[in-house]
C-alpha cells in the first residue's frame, strides 16, 4: 500500500471518530481527532509538493 493510500484511509476512519464524537457531544476526543486529521492533510500536502518523497 502506497503512503497517499494508507493516508487517505486514516482520513475516513478519522472522520467517522469525528462524526462519532459529536454526536456524543464529547468536545475533547473532537478537538483531538481534528488535530490527527489536520496532522494527516500536512503531511498529503507535503507529499504532493514533493516536500516528502512517496515510498511503497
Amino acid at each position: 500500500m502506497k503512503l497517499t493510500e494508507y493516508l487517505h484511509d486514516q482520513l475516513e476512519f478519522l472522520d467517522g471518530q469525528l462524526q462519532e464524537a459529536k454526536e456524543k457531544q464529547n468536545k475533547t476526543m473532537e478537538y483531538l481527532v481534528d488535530s490527527k486529521i489536520s496532522e494527516v492533510k500536512l503531511i498529503l500536502e507535503a507529499l504532493q509538493k514533493g516536500i516528502i518523497d512517496q515510498t511503497n
